[in-house]
């Protein structure tokens, strides 16, 4: 089978992968579309720690059943999306649905086992979730990028008629501000150094959006908001949450930090305002599926860039490099 195979930082090849035998409980699903995360541009270029060479990235897909082995409930042909965390069966925490949360976790595509940038990959059964009837292959590969936002959202308690204020109008932010008004936000704004990510936040129905690219004044944000979620993950964007909370507010942080951050406690404190994290998501993506199916959130729209199998690594080359910058690229394999 093709695949694009990552050696070491910035050596992502199309390569031809032999094809791995089925172990009782495992699936093999033939990818259709995949979307490249965030992450992925991380591990690429070689600054996501996580990431063990050689491997298949991708996590972001969804494809046809080929092969089922043992008692399982698919069957060959179904349709399906990819919940790629990786959760050892016998842990607690995979019988709770926390799978989020077991020290076994693991993202496909990223340490052992190899991920969706190929024709095909091999799956546990548990990592399928069934993709409705009329939602297209790209809105199927979006769902696990919605369910990031969702969950960040549902960290922050997000409570009805709140004002939300997202940092970073990449494609997860995106994907919050879509979320955030069909979760019951009053007011929705959203921050961005690239006009053309505002702009698209504009036609997504944002109500305000700020051009921080000369950086983030503190009278246009302080005390505005009741919940801010960081997608950034820097030390600068956590002080510019702070600053935009309100008495008693909550800050989410779903960005991956490059290091440790200095956080000050003292004014958190006296706003009494929580700092909390969110990372990946649990075992269920019933709620993302159904936002995308509803067309509360519109995944398609913030797609930038499609392109082959064959022709991504130009195109991840040239986006490292700052030639290109997209919101969301979908890879058709």
């Amino acid at each position: 089978m093709k695949a694009l195979l990552l050696s070491g930082p910035r050596d992502l090849k199309l390569v031809d992968a032999p094809s791995v035998p089925l172990q009782p409980g495992q699936v093999r699903l033939r990818i259709r579309k995949v979307g490249i995360c965030g992450s992925d541009y991380s591990s690429i270029a070689g600054k996501l720690p996580f990431t063990r060479f050689p491997i298949i990235p991708g996590h972001e897909a969804t494809g046809e059943l080929l092969e089922v082995c043992g008692d399982s409930p698919w069957k060959p042909g179904d349709r399906v999306a990819i919940h790629p965390i990786l959760c050892d069966r016998n842990d607690p925490m995979f019988a709770a649905g926390r799978v989020h949360h077991s020290d076994s976790t693991e993202v496909l595509g990223v340490v052992s086992r190899n991920g969706a940038y190929a024709e095909e990959v091999v799956l546990e059964d548990y990592m399928l979730r069934a993709v409705p009837e009329g939602m297209s292959e790209e809105a199927a590969a979006m769902i696990e990028p919605v369910d990031v936002a969702v969950r960040a959202l549902r960290r922050g308690e997000l409570q009805p008629g709140e004002r939300v204020l997202v940092l970073g109008a990449g494609n997860i932010g995106l994907l919050v501000i879509q979320a955030a008004r069909a979760l019951g936000a009053g007011y929705v704004a959203v921050t961005d150094i690239v006009p053309d990510k505002l702009a698209k936040a504009t036609e997504l129905g944002v109500d305000e959006t700020l051009d921080v690219r000369e950086g983030l004044a503190p009278e246009k944000i302080e005390k505005k908001y009741d919940l801010v979620i960081d997608g950034i993950g820097t030390e600068a964007s956590v002080r510019d949450a702070l600053v935009a909370c309100r008495r008693g507010g909550r800050i989410v942080v779903y960005g991956v930090p490059a290091g440790d951050i200095t956080f000050p406690l003292r004014v958190a404190f006296s706003k009494d305002v929580s700092l909390m994290t969110s990372r990946l998501y649990d075992a269920s993506f019933d709620e993302a599926m159904s936002l995308v199916a509803s067309g509360a959130v519109k995944t398609t729209d913030i797609i930038t860039h499609r392109v082959s199998l064959a022709d991504a690594p130009d195109l991840i080359a040239r986006i490292l490099d700052g030639k290109e910058q997209p919101i969301k690229v979908m890879i058709s394999v």
